[in-house]
């Protein structure tokens, strides 16, 4: 690209997947068109196994920007997992074991190559550095920041009005995430817009430490139009990379009209003209279901290849065996209790007719509905 081009290129880029640049908009597009390798960074803390819609944010977000020859580090947070970001959370996250995070961070490599090429990014992990520090740093870290400033955050004003605990650790975590900065030398950081006080308490102390002035740019939230939460696991409208075609396309039917151009926008490289004249600024899709079908299309082909695309319209397929197996080994349900919940909740259909007992054993043949639209069938 030409210098004209790679202007128009990045103004388009962050006014499609971005929300807010520091210092300044004018900045950040201006070091990020210029003829410059930049050294950007998107952290993930493995508190869970699956990279998911809200992950992808970002990911499309970097892939852009490594496609303009900056270089890209996808930093794992094995350290601050253990202590857990507060952003969003009306209580202290609990404690992961160094077992859980690792079995949770294990294929997030090959889920992130699902959207952003291996070629695009190299993977760093924050406890090479955290792990290290003495007591000493980790005092003149503390030193850097206020009680004062941390108080502002609104999670910590609600608990503190509600007289629920704000443990120091949690206090510690915005200073952890803040030393990925400073350990990485990085240029800039992205990150969801939750994310915005971790992000520029990093800028904070990168300028003092080192003398760097990263930019930092944060990312929309996928949150539901209709009850405002954000789209997540905890909120239970997860859609995984690793979901199965079948479903993709179901939890994608099942989203909110108003969300259809979001997830285009955001979550795809789908045309930006395809989107507005098939999914109209502040309305409605002219035709929802056929936007949905496209969008769900569109996902499984960025997660599974064109090939995959025809398997999502047909029933997900399991072995013989105990029903709440079944029900677990195809994700309806996270474990066995969760699963009798289903059962008890009315929530699941063998052969057309609403199962009671979670005992039973299903054949070959049999056919399992759960909830909306899941189909299964027993082979």
């Amino acid at each position: 690209m030409n210098s004209q081009e790679r202007i128009l290129y990045t103004e388009r880029l962050l006014q499609r997947r971005t929300e807010a640049r520091y210092p300044s908009d004018g900045d950040v597009r201006d070091r990020i068109a210029a003829d410059k390798r930049l050294t950007i960074y998107f952290g993930i803390d493995p508190t869970g196994a699956d990279i998911h819609l809200g992950h992808t944010v970002a990911l499309l977000l970097l892939k852009g920007l490594a496609e303009l020859g900056h270089d890209i580090v996808l930093l794992i947070g094995d350290f601050t997992a253990r202590i857990g970001d507060p952003t969003g959370k009306d209580a202290a996250r609990v404690a992961l074991s160094d077992e859980q995070i690792a079995e949770h961070m294990k294929t997030y490599t090959d889920q992130v190559a699902k959207i952003l090429p291996v070629s695009m990014f190299r993977v760093a992990y924050n406890s090479e550095w955290l792990a290290a520090l003495t007591m000493e740093q980790v005092l003149k870290l503390t030193s850097m920041v206020t009680v004062q400033q941390m108080m502002q955050r609104d999670m910590f004003q609600r608990r503190h009005a509600e007289a629920k605990p704000i443990y120091v650790s949690e206090f510690l975590y915005p200073l952890m995430q803040g030393y990925d900065s400073v350990a990485l030398q990085t240029d800039g950081e992205v990150g969801g817009n939750d994310q915005t006080f971790n992000m520029l308490v990093g800028r904070e102390l990168e300028r003092e430490i080192i003398g760097k002035d990263k930019i930092v740019i944060t990312t929309p939230l996928l949150v539901d139009t209709t009850t405002g939460k954000k789209m997540s696991k905890s909120e239970g409208s997860l859609i995984a990379v690793g979901d199965t075609p079948q479903e993709i396309r179901r939890k994608v039917l099942d989203i909110d009209d108003n969300m259809v151009r979001t997830l285009f926008e955001l979550c795809t490289e789908r045309d930006q003209r395809w989107i507005d004249e098939n999914c109209p600024a502040g309305e409605p899709p002219r035709n929802p279901r056929e936007a949905k079908e496209e969008l769900a299309a569109e996902l499984v082909r960025m997660y599974h290849g064109a090939e995959a695309v025809g398997q999502a319209t047909g029933p997900m397929e399991a072995g013989a065996g105990k029903l709440t197996d079944i029900l677990v080994a195809t994700g309806a349900a996270s474990s066995s209790t969760g699963a009798k919940a289903l059962i008890e909740q009315g929530a699941v259909s063998v052969n057309g007719e609403k199962q009671t007992r979670w005992d039973v054993v299903l054949e070959k043949g049999d056919e399992l509905k759960v909830g909306k639209g899941r189909f299964i069938k027993i082979l």
